[in-house]
């Protein structure tokens, strides 16, 4: 069973971008045109990761790489991601979006409006490669061939980026996590930490994860991605506490009792913002912005950091109730993080 359940993991939006980008620079100053590439991730492993062309010119050079997904179902798997690398005057590395990769135009994601949606940790990523390499002023240009198009199929819109697609990433490394067989794994897991701990805690993804470490033992920790109601039943058979710690948007899913939390199974994080700010009695005004934004990051610079702990709290609360009502002699606690990172709200621990 669990040679069975082994899934192949991908590389992210950032990771293709990186390589790209390390590639389009051994081509610029060395002339060399390379098949593969190994590029630092944020989580300290290093990725070999082939390269499908490299076109060197006077004064530039570019180089694709193609996002691969492994196992997840992913629209983006096989997209190619194009760097163009150049000289520049400074000693800087400087990275800006080219056609195909999408625009911010709404407030609360992790780049400005008006700037190209390339995540800060990608930004990272790209230099440290580059910097592997040489300690010149670089300008690269990332660019999305047929971006503008796929963007249409994703939910790039809904949030607030347009024109092209968004370069992403965490850790690099996109794990398969929203597979059926994904819940083998999971098990493996959870057999692997009752070694150890009398309680597991549950993070849908890697930033979750990355703050719950900071209140606990990132060996008690167990990323689950979408399967977050399977995960919770599949933990409380065998530990004695279990422990959900997320970030709101996904748990405001759970809050409206969507448990796989893929996109294709329901969404209703602003609903369920906005149903939570209600109860907690958060002005008109603030409601109003609430309900018009596109994403819950968004709706969040329009709240105070005490209105957002009196929200999450209603939501952890729900949360509680939910799993208590499926399972009530489970020793549960929710935990919802802020998006940098802070702990808003805790219930039942």
């Amino acid at each position: 069973m669990i040679i069975n359940s082994l899934k192949r993991f991908g590389i992210t939006t950032g990771a293709a971008a990186s390589a790209a980008a390390k590639a389009a620079v051994i081509g610029l100053l060395n002339r060399e045109k390379r098949n593969t590439v190994v590029i630092p991730t944020p989580i300290g492993l290093r990725l070999e990761i082939p390269v499908e062309k490299v076109e060197i010119d006077s004064g530039i050079a570019c180089a694709e790489v193609k996002k691969f997904s492994g196992d997840n179902p992913d629209i983006l798997d096989g997209l190619a991601i194009r760097c163009c690398a150049k000289l520049n005057e400074s000693n800087e590395i400087v990275i800006v979006g080219g056609k195909g990769v999408g625009k911010v135009t709404r407030s609360g994601l992790k780049a400005t409006i008006g700037e190209t949606a390339i995540s800060p940790t990608v930004r990272d990523m790209v230099i440290n490669a580059i910097r592997e390499v040489t300690d010149k002023g670089i300008q690269i240009t990332i660019e999305v061939p047929n971006g503008d198009i796929i963007a249409e199929n994703t939910l790039n819109k809904m949030v607030g980026i347009v024109g092209g697609i968004s370069i992403l990433g965490t850790t690099g490394i996109e794990t398969p996590v929203s597979d059926d067989d994904y819940l083998e794994h999971i098990k493996c897991e959870l057999n692997v930490i009752r070694q150890s701990y009398d309680f597991v805690v549950i993070a849908p993804g890697n930033s979750a994860a990355k703050y719950a470490s900071k209140l606990f033992n990132s060996n008690s920790i167990i990323k689950v991605g979408d399967r977050i109601g399977d995960s919770i039943k599949l933990a409380s058979s065998v530990f004695r506490k279990v422990i959900l710690a997320g970030l709101p948007a996904k748990l405001l899913k759970v809050y409206a009792g969507i448990f796989n939390t893929h996109y294709s199974q329901g969404d209703a994080r602003l609903e369920s913002l906005t149903h939570a700010s209600v109860l907690a009695g958060l002005p008109y005004d603030v409601l109003t912005k609430i309900t018009n934004a596109l994403s819950v990051e968004e709706a969040f610079t329009y709240m105070t950091k005490e209105q957002r702990r009196k929200v999450m709290k209603i939501v952890a609360e729900k949360i509680l109730s939910r799993i208590k009502s499926f399972n009530g002699d489970i020793n549960f606690c929710v935990i919802i993080f802020d998006y940098d990172g802070e702990s808003l709200s805790r219930v039942g621990c």
